[in-house]
């Protein structure tokens, strides 16, 4: 993990130092930011996928915010990347053992989906990453009632097998498959041949050949993390439209700079 980390660090740094043309008006009319887990600073006090972060994220005038979901012990929803509390909360503890009550306790900032619903739902578009195990389909299903899929919201997944738990419960258009690095092309080819709502995955993995397959069969391509200004303007040229990033505070400047000259 921490050499595919450094690995990424460097092809991060070495598109935001490779100059690109300026895109198109109508590939910068198509573009839509999206906050991944929020406009957060971890190192600054707006933790990721917080309602500080959500916030902040409409705020700037991000098109969409993406967040990732888990169960507490009770079945309640919450939005958490991490299976623990260690990293952001610095507790040792698991959120699917804990009540929702309790959780709350020992991390007081962390939200449930019902309230990132409430709040969001309807003002951004909502990414929602099904983070596996999970099995909490009803309540999945009752949260999201006042919005409607694709239009509102899509269910994102890492993983293959937990649609095909879903997907009798939500229109296929609005599952979208996140690979890895070893199976973008495998996943490009599933999404087109079970008519999924599309795939996102990171910018240099998706190659041309595979954005051409899946907008011939009608369906959605987004691309993370955009993090700098040639990279924005490498991925518009490509006809990107849904751009995800850590940076929006950034980047959300860069696209309006380019909407405004």
């Amino acid at each position: 993990m921490i050499l595919l980390d450094l690995l990424s660090k460097g092809v991060d740094t070495y598109f935001a130092c490779k100059p690109q043309p300026k895109p198109s008006t109508e590939a910068i009319n198509k573009a839509r930011l999206i906050a991944h887990r929020g406009a957060h600073n971890n190192q600054n006090a707006c933790l990721e996928n917080t309602d500080a972060a959500f916030a902040k994220a409409l705020a700037l005038g991000c098109w969409g915010i993406e967040l990732d979901v888990r169960a507490t012990s009770d079945q309640i929803i919450v939005v958490n990347h991490d299976p623990t509390l260690k990293r952001l909360w610095k507790k040792n503890l698991t959120i699917s053992a804990l009540t929702h009550k309790q959780l709350c306790q020992e991390a007081p900032l962390l939200p449930s989906l019902a309230e990132i619903v409430e709040r969001y739902g309807k003002k951004m578009h909502l990414f929602i990453e099904i983070k596996a195990p999970f099995s909490q389909v009803d309540a999945l299903i009752e949260i999201l009632k006042p919005l409607t899929p694709g239009q509102d919201y899509h269910l994102l997944s890492l993983s293959e097998s937990l649609f095909q738990l879903i997907q009798t419960h939500f229109p296929r258009e609005s599952l979208l498959l996140v690979p890895l690095y070893h199976n973008v092309p495998h996943f490009c080819k599933v999404s087109i041949e079970k008519s999924y709502g599309g795939v996102l995955a990171h910018y240099l993995l998706l190659k041309a050949h595979h954005i051409h397959n899946l907008r011939k069969a009608r369906q959605k391509v987004g691309v993370g993390f955009i993090d700098s200004k040639n990279c924005l303007y490498r991925e518009l040229n490509r006809g990107i439209e849904w751009i995800f990033s850590n940076n929006v505070e950034q980047v959300s400047g860069y696209l309006r700079d380019l909407q405004t000259n």
